[in-house]
């Protein structure tokens, strides 16, 4: 019976010097050698995650990004996809774009575009580049917008926060992280993107294991029975997900182990 891992990636796959466990490696080929699939899934878009992958090698099948709003397969191509509309986007942009305190950024699937310590900003590379104006006037749908403090308070973050759950809640999922607010398009969440998945891949709900290791991730680890984070992990986290390890192999050793019983 075919098994799913399904893993956050920051903080949970890799570090914030972008290494990963040789033995995280190992064990996820083992995993994908005897069957089974790898889906990663992270908060962020295309372009981010691209920078991740020209800098750190591991195997997986689906890439879960956005959030959820996004879902591509090992070549990149999109099986899964829900853009925030234009307009809703665009005035949602337009209001944030008040508070110079904030940087704020936005994906379009071609583009990425952000202001940043007073800068406009190209975001398609990891090394940003200064351009003359913000872009997304010309956007007639978005994948995600994101906003965080400049000076890591969250007060005017917020604020911002609860306008736009008051304005636009009918056409947005607001996602409250520890220092940033993602904005993606209505019922986009990770849990409801990893379900999607393995009903598309009729894999059952029982062999679906998952990791992560913040709060966005709460809402795919609530949801998938076979779920868990780290023993480092905030108590909010390991009150509500119980199995606790200190790194993503020991899941895999789990899985592997019950296959053979």
């Amino acid at each position: 019976m075919m098994k799913m891992l399904i893993s956050d990636i920051d903080g949970t796959l890799i570090k914030e010097d972008q290494n990963i466990s040789q033995s995280n490696v190992d064990y996820m080929h083992e995993l994908q050698r005897q069957g089974h699939k790898i889906a990663l899934c992270t908060g962020r878009n295309r372009f981010e995650m691209q920078w991740v992958l020209d800098t750190v090698t591991f195997p997986y099948d689906y890439l879960i990004l956005n959030n959820g709003a996004l879902i591509l397969d090992k070549n990149h191509q999109i099986i899964y996809e829900k853009m925030i509309d234009g307009d809703v986007g665009k005035a949602v942009l337009d209001y944030i774009s008040n508070f110079k305190e904030l940087d704020y950024f936005y994906s379009d699937g071609n583009s990425s575009y952000g202001y940043e310590n007073g800068y406009y900003i190209e975001r398609m590379i990891k090394q940003f580049q200064h351009v003359d104006d913000i872009f997304y006037q010309d956007s007639s749908c978005f994948e995600i917008i994101s906003f965080c403090q400049r000076n890591h308070q969250m007060d005017v973050s917020q604020q911002c926060f609860e306008y736009i759950q008051n304005h636009w809640h009918q056409q947005l999922s607001i996602y409250y992280n520890l220092h940033c607010v993602d904005i993606v398009a209505k019922g986009c969440s990770k849990g409801n993107a990893v379900m999607w998945l393995c009903q598309h891949l009729k894999i059952d709900h029982h062999h679906i294991y998952a990791i992560g290791d913040s709060y966005n991730d709460l809402s795919m680890l609530e949801k998938v029975e076979n779920s868990y984070t780290f023993h480092y992990a905030h108590d909010d986290i390991k009150t509500v997900i119980p199995r606790h390890v200190h790194y993503v192999y020991e899941v895999i050793q789990k899985m592997l182990e019950e296959e053979k019983v």
